[in-house]
């Protein structure tokens, strides 16, 4: 992915006006969080430490990178803010509210406040269900009324014809699939927004177009970002701030060009390094 497809309008502090009025403090703090895998006895026991004890904040209106390598412990920093794990220790604030270990019953009517883009466009969408039923699908949960036409307009929003409501996944491209995520998970306008590599299954010419995208309705509904990926080009020119994940751990922070101006960590000087090389 070249840094330099994707348009950076952050530069001039021009930073979307909606929620960042609203409310006070981050819209995501995390602190302490610590998240466990037993191995099984048969291979050999003991556990993994996926995330061992680590502090995040995403403010209003603000995208935050969290970038690493594979199997650093990015998506199970992801899951265990959205809930789709349990933490074995520390604190998950959502916009005010302590989520850590909420029951199902009580955390239902904060999901809508909390979506995820998933890696994978097309296991992340259910083969048997049409677009406008899987972009409809957080307002059903919410009885919301006019869902027709709401769904019609998001899809217009990210870029797809409102005919394609009608079609199935299998029928759609990546890319296509892709913004039907988006579409999914901004139609009940969260206030946080995990993107979890949503562009690393595509193919290149594809993947600025749908960063390009995020950045727009991210400026247009003022939604707060934690924006997951390896790939440190589109981290640098789509967040304001950046954390370095290594191990399970978070080895540096920091906003975007001072981390890649002057990096105080030396794995997030390898991370820097290794990028040059592969460019060249």
């Amino acid at each position: 992915m070249s840094g330099d497809m994707v348009h950076d309008d952050r530069a001039n502090g021009d930073r979307a006006n909606g929620d960042r009025a609203e409310g006070a403090g981050p819209v995501l703090s995390v602190t302490g969080l610590r998240k466990s895998f037993h191995i099984p006895r048969s291979a050999g026991g003991g556990a993994v430490h996926a995330v061992a004890g680590i502090d995040l904040e995403v403010g209003r209106g603000e995208i935050v990178g969290l970038v690493g390598e594979s199997g650093s412990g990015k998506t199970t920093v992801a899951h265990c803010v959205l809930r789709l794990l349990e933490p074995d220790g520390g604190q998950v604030i959502l916009d005010g509210t302590d989520i850590t270990h909420l029951s199902r019953r009580k955390l239902l009517p904060l999901r809508p406040k909390m979506h995820m883009v998933f890696q994978d466009p097309y296991s992340s969408l259910n083969p048997r269900m049409t677009v406008g039923d899987i972009v409809a699908a957080p307002l059903r949960a919410q009885r919301t009324a006019g869902r027709a036409a709401k769904v019609a307009e998001m899809l217009t929003r990210v870029g797809l014809s409102a005919q394609l409501r009608s079609r199935y996944p299998h029928e759609l491209s990546g890319g296509q699939r892709q913004r039907v995520g988006l579409a999914r998970s901004l139609i009940a306008r969260p206030r946080l927004l995990v993107a979890d590599e949503p562009t690393s299954a595509l193919d290149v010419s594809v993947q600025a177009a749908i960063l390009n995208q995020l950045a727009d309705l991210q400026r247009e509904f003022g939604f707060s970002c934690l924006f997951i990926s390896h790939d440190l080009a589109v981290v640098r020119y789509l967040c304001d701030r950046i954390a370095v994940m290594s191990q399970g751990e978070i080895v540096e922070t920091g906003v975007r060009e001072q981390v890649f101006r002057s990096p105080n960590h030396p794995y997030t000087r390898d991370l820097l390094a290794a990028t040059e090389i592969s460019r060249g």
